[in-house]
């Protein structure tokens, strides 16, 4: 098996526990950990597993020697995710003879630099001692552009890591421009992402709660207003720190400012001297830098010692400024170089800027602006028009913008490298090219001092368009490896959707929406799908061609599918409205037929089953009358989903094998099978064949989770757990019903969650686990309780309310929810499950055990004729404050 095939930690973790029945709990306590730490493990929320942890968990679940080398293997995988293996023996390499026991280091995803960091031992050691203060939480290192905030940064991390044994974490802010996208940097770096009812920020704060780890935060000053989310994750996490780079202080509560200044420049004394030249920081640093780029260089006299101190008084003991000049030093030589850098004209060649910038800001452009000068024009453009890429661009992406063929790119991307104008990088076994903040800014300055800018932006945003054009939305399965290039290159895609809406170019935003709809649905990237589709369409103008006319169909298709994800079913169905009126203008009959099977989706939801039923009838007729055999596939699986939930579960297993049936006759892909296969299971526990459930529906869910079809997961969880449940497996039917809840959760799917937190609460009253339902009954009800389209699924509530209420001994209230929830469950078309039906019948048979015959009728009569915000508030009375 290859290395990206082998299944992912949290993938083995929940393997090894379902195969040893074994609970969250029951691992934990065997472990010798926490259960949120297992929670959080499985649900991918933590991503990087330490080696004690592992360990724990090796013999916790007595794995032989090739299980445990497999696990420990994903574990490392999970750990270096952002990171090669190389990097991280450098930083094993790199730490002090003197760290404490000779241990490996804290692990965590620090950048590893690959040159020496010169003059910054006092910084060092002032900032470790500020840090260590407890009252210490935010640290912000302050400065000029260029004089090493991020390298100073990185050098107390890795200490903290080594000679402290703490937990660092690097969150890198170059590509981030917006605000708003900062919590999700951070939550990026972490291994966390948004989970379920919860909002991103008190996921991350929940992850942090038991942790104690340093964020890094670097060039925070491009995201300044994103301040007090900083400050809320320091609030809400007692034992995280955080180590900001900045130009500016963040200006918050509890901040502590750090300025650093430039390098040390040589003294009077020390300029009579060519060893104490040599040992003067911006000295040692220029010629650390000059070897580098020219291996011959050396110092042999006082003369070229002096001249090197020189070129660095000019550059302000910048830094970057220092490397930019040392490296020219192989193309021009010392004393052409000094004479270079003694030119005002060079130096200030940015004189007519803004008077009001500080000195060093004017000497960092200036600085920037002689590297570029040394340049050659075709080489200026190019270096111009990389800053428009955000977050870097491949080879064939700078090629295919700037106009170049990439075997003359490949030249001048070297020489821009070398002239640390460009960073080269490989990020996930890619190529790619980045510039530093101060010097993309630079670039794009110079585009638009070019006149450039708008052309640049205007090529930039047609290639992200050409790109997700090779997405196809017909096709469900689509190349992985196009979509990994779409994550890797998202940022541009951002940028490329930001240039369409801040131009008004409405067309060719919603052409890329249209086609990401199929990727934000595979990413679960729902909530930001939904956005930028509801803001093209918003401003799109009435289409005139038919051309126009798909644009805005798919487009609207695009909004159904992403609201159907998050819940929002009456806007699902406003937009299939509008997707279908747009295909009858077309008059295409598969486009039709599509447009009213994906209408039917949502109307069944909603519980308008004639309508749906006659949609997909129609649907079907449509496809047949065509001969588009493929396109019958899912309307056939529909239907039978429409019969399971219209108590008609027998009916609908025929045409559940006609879609399978079918499926197979046409090549349909795995994933669509498994979705047809887990409705057949819901068929088959309707009807009480739980063990025929369990074999057609296991196979489905293994594909989706190889798939990482995150939504059919749950899904198939969710089918399992219940027929477990009913096969009398209870241990099997809560890992399945625990896993089905998380991944609603993380999807955003609200009402998803709760369905499978009142299965998952029957589950623990079949078992007398009062405690366990009560809580789950509470947040189900919380979840649903003012949505206008969960009136069914609160109804299921109250009745379960009743079961905790008849176990507890408050009979009488049990009573009347038992009598208030019936009435409307049992006049709805959905047959119970039969474990459902077998708990209602426990509870009967107490409560007539217990509560004489005329009082129970009486009781019963009360419940019915309760509205259901009163028996809401009955059910209520029983939870209590778990209620809220």
């Amino acid at each position: 098996m290859a290395a990206n095939d082998a299944p992912g930690f949290a993938t083995l973790l929940r393997r090894y526990r379902r195969e040893r029945r074994l609970t969250q709990e029951e691992l934990a306590e065997r472990a010798g950990v926490s259960p949120e730490a297992i929670s959080l493990l499985e649900r991918g929320l933590t991503q990087a597993p330490q080696r004690g942890t592992v360990d724990l968990l090796v013999a916790a679940f007595g794995l032989s020697a090739e299980e445990a080398a497999v696990f420990a293997a994903a574990a490392r995988h999970a750990r270096w995710a952002e990171r090669g293996a190389d990097q991280q023996a450098a930083a094993i390499d790199t730490a002090p003879s003197g760290s404490a026991g000779g241990s490996a280091p804290a692990e965590g995803n620090l950048p590893v630099p690959l040159t020496p960091l010169f003059g910054r031992e006092r910084d060092e050691d002032a900032l470790l001692s500020m840090l260590d203060d407890p009252a210490t939480r935010l640290l912000t290192l302050t400065g000029a552009a260029g004089v090493g905030k991020t390298r100073l940064a990185l050098r107390v991390a890795m200490r903290l890591q080594q000679e402290r044994r703490q937990e660092v974490v690097f969150v890198d802010l170059i590509p981030v421009h917006d605000p708003d996208r900062a919590l999700p940097a951070i939550a990026g770096a972490l291994g966390l992402q948004e989970s379920g009812g919860l909002s991103l920020r008190d996921t991350v704060i929940h992850a942090l709660r038991q942790r104690h780890v340093t964020l890094v935060l670097d060039n925070f000053e491009q995201v300044l207003s994103a301040a007090r989310v900083v400050l809320a994750l320091l609030i809400g996490s007692v034992g995280v720190k955080a180590l900001v780079t900045s130009r500016w202080p963040l200006n918050v509560r509890g901040e502590r400012s750090y300025p650093v200044t430039p390098l040390a420049l040589p003294d009077s004394t020390q300029r009579a001297s060519l060893d104490d030249l040599r040992a003067v920081p911006t000295v040692a640093l220029f010629v650390e830098r000059a070897v580098a780029a020219e291996p011959g260089f050396t110092l042999t006299t006082l003369e070229e010692g002096r001249l090197v101190a020189d070129i660095c008084a000019r550059l302000d003991g910048l830094p970057l400024a220092i490397e930019l000049a040392a490296a020219r030093v192989r193309h021009v030589g010392l004393r052409r170089l000094g004479e270079w850098v003694a030119q005002l004209s060079v130096l200030e060649i940015l004189t007519d800027g803004p008077q009001d910038l500080a000195d060093h800001q004017r000497t960092m452009r200036s600085t920037i602006a002689w590297s570029y000068n040394l340049l050659s024009a075709e080489r200026q453009r190019l270096f111009r028009w990389l800053g428009v890429f955000v977050g870097g661009a491949s080879v064939d992406t700078v090629a295919a913008v700037t106009e170049r063929t990439t075997e003359a790119l490949l030249a001048d991307l070297a020489l821009l490298v070398d002239a640390h104008l460009l960073r080269r990088t490989d990020t996930g076994g890619a190529e790619r090219y980045t510039q530093l903040v101060t010097l993309q800014a630079y670039a794009r300055e110079k585009l638009r001092a070019t006149g450039e800018w708008d052309e640049a932006r205007r090529r930039h945003a047609g290639y992200f368009l050409d790109l997700t054009q090779r997405i196809d939305w017909r096709v469900t399965d689509q190349p992985a490896g196009l979509f990994a290039l779409l994550q890797l290159e998202y940022e541009n895609v951002r940028a490329a959707l930001a240039w369409a809406w801040e131009t008004g170019a409405i067309d060719h935003g919603l052409r890329m929406v249209s086609r990401l709809r199929r990727y934000w649905d595979t990413r679960a990237q729902f909530r930001e799908g939904l956005d930028w589709l509801e803001r093209f369409i918003a401003r799109a103008d009435a289409p005139e061609s038919p051309e126009e006319r798909e644009q805005l169909a798919q487009a609207w298709t695009g909004v159904l599918v992403m609201a159907y994800r998050l819940d929002r079913l009456d806007r699902a169905c406003e937009a299939a409205e509008a997707a279908l009126a747009l295909r009858r203008v077309s008059g295409d009959s598969n486009q039709i037929a599509g447009a009213l099977g994906n209408l039917a989706n949502i109307v069944a939801p909603l519980h308008d089953y004639e309508r749906a039923r006659a949609l997909y009838e129609e649907c079907l007729t449509l496809y047949r009358e065509t001969g588009e055999r493929q396109g019958m596939v899912f309307p056939l699986f529909n239907l039978g989903n429409l019969y399971v939930d219209t108590g008609r579960p027998r009916e609908a297993l025929a045409y559940y094998e006609e879609s399978l049936a079918l499926s197979r006759a046409v090549g349909e892909s795995e994933i669509a099978r498994a979705a047809t296969w887990n409705g057949l299971g819901e068929a088959l526990i309707v009807l009480d064949e739980p063990l025929r459930a369990i074999e057609v529906t296991t196979p489905a869910y293994r594909c989706c989770v190889l798939e990482r079809s995150d939504y059919w997961v749950a899904n198939c969880a969710w089918t399992l757990g219940r027929a477990y449940w009913r096969l009398g497996d209870a241990a099997a039917a809560r890992n399945y019903l625990d896993e089905a809840v998380d991944t609603f959760g993380a999807l955003g799917a609200v009402v998803g969650s709760a369905r499978v937190r009142y299965f998952r609460a029957s589950l623990a009253l079949a078992h007398g686990d009062v405690t366990s339902a009560l809580g789950d009954l509470a947040q189900a009800l919380a979840a649903l309780v003012h949505r206008t389209d969960a009136n069914e699924y609160l109804w299921w509530l109250v009745e379960r309310v009743g079961t905790l209420a008849c176990q507890r001994g408050a009979l009488e209230r049990a009573a009347r929810l038992h009598g208030a929830a019936t009435v409307h469950r049992d006049v709805a078309p959905r047959l119970l499950d039969p474990a459902e039906r077998d708990l209602r019948q426990c509870d009967l048979d107490r409560l007539r055990a217990e509560i004489d015959e005329k009082t129970l009728a009486t009781l019963f009569v009360e419940g019915e004729a309760l509205t259901l915000d009163a028996s809401i508030a009955l059910a209520r009375q029983e939870l209590g404050p778990e209620a809220g």
